[in-house]
C-alpha cells in the first residue's frame, strides 16, 4: 500500500506539469488522409484506482480513488442519460473521414495497470457493455496490487483495449536520454504487443507530463494519440499527441457536471 501512497502522491506533486503546450509541428495518422480540421467534443474520463475505501485513507488517496459502487452509478447515469462509449477508432474514423460520431459520446479510460480495476471496474464495464482502455506500464505488470499478464488477455477478450503508459511510468520531461526516452515509449510499446499478441496504437503520458522530446518520441513510435490529464472535453484532429480528458474522483455531483459541459 505505501508504494500506491507514493505513486499517487507524485501525481498530484506534478499538476503543475500539466500544462505543457504541444509546439511540436506534426503530421498526424488520424488526420493523414484528410486536410481538413476535426474537433470532437467528447468527455476522456481519467480513473485510477476503482476499489472501496478502507480506514485512514488520505484525502489524496481518496481524490485518486473511486468506490465501486459509484463507479457503478456513473456508468449507469451514463447509460440513462444517452452518451454512448466510443473508443479511439471511432475518433480516427471521425477524423480522417467525417464519419459522425454519435450525439453525445464519452471514453472510459483507467490509468496505471492497478488489479483493482480488473476486480471491480471490469465487471462493471462489462456489465453495461461498455469497453475501458487500460493505460498499463509493463514493469508493474505481475508486482502486487498491478494486473498481471493473464488478467490482461482476459479483459482483451473481453472488448477492453490495452494501451501505453511507458515502461516504468517516469517523468517524461526529465529524461534527456534519447534513447532511454526511446526504450521508455517504443520499448514498452513492443513488449505489450509481443506478450498481448495486440497491436497497441495509443498512448498517455505519466503524470499528464511531457515535453516537445516526449512528444516526437510517441510519433515516431507509431502511436496514432497520446492522452494528456488536461482538463477539457476536445479532441483536435490537429492536436493528437494532447488529448484532453478528465480525472474522476468518488465525487458523483462533480461527475455529472463534467460529463455534461
Amino acid at each position: 500500500m505505501k508504494k500506491i501512497f507514493i505513486i499517487l502522491g507524485m501525481c498530484a506533486s506534478l499538476l503543475p506539469l500539466f500544462s505543457h503546450a504541444q509546439t511540436v509541428s506534426t503530421t498526424s495518422p488520424l488526420s493523414a488522409t484528410s486536410t481538413v480540421q476535426h474537433i470532437a467534443h467528447i468527455p476522456i474520463l481519467i480513473y485510477h484506482s476503482v476499489r472501496p475505501y478502507y480506514p485512514g485513507i488520505t484525502n489524496l488517496v481518496k481524490e485518486f480513488t473511486v468506490p465501486p459502487d459509484i463507479f457503478d452509478d456513473q456508468m449507469k447515469y451514463l447509460r440513462d442519460n444517452g452518451f454512448t462509449v466510443v473508443t479511439f477508432d471511432d475518433i480516427s474514423t471521425y477524423f480522417q473521414n467525417g464519419t459522425p460520431l454519435p450525439e453525445k459520446p464519452v471514453m472510459i479510460t483507467l490509468d496505471d495497470g492497478w488489479e483493482n480495476q480488473y476486480v471491480y471496474a471490469y465487471p462493471i464495464l462489462k456489465k453495461y457493455k461498455y469497453i475501458g482502455i487500460f493505460y498499463v506500464y509493463p514493469n508493474a505488470i505481475g508486482a502486487k496490487h498491478f494486473l498481471k499478464w493473464s488478467e490482461l488477455k482476459e479483459m482483451i477478450a473481453g472488448n477492453m483495449v490495452i494501451a501505453d503508459h511507458t515502461q516504468t511510468h517516469p517523468e517524461l520531461p526529465k529524461i534527456t536520454d534519447s534513447a532511454l526516452l526511446k526504450k521508455e515509449i517504443s520499448g514498452s510499446k513492443a513488449i505489450l504487443e509481443k506478450e498481448l499478441g495486440i497491436s497497441v496504437k495509443d498512448f498517455a503520458y505519466p503524470f499528464g507530463a511531457y515535453n516537445d522530446q516526449s512528444i516526437q518520441t510517441v510519433i515516431e513510435s507509431g502511436y496514432r494519440t497520446a492522452r494528456t490529464v488536461h482538463t477539457g472535453v476536445k479532441a483536435d484532429s490537429s492536436a493528437p499527441y494532447t488529448i484532453d480528458g478528465i480525472i474522476i474522483t468518488g465525487d458523483f455531483n462533480r461527475f455529472v457536471s463534467l460529463v455534461n459541459k
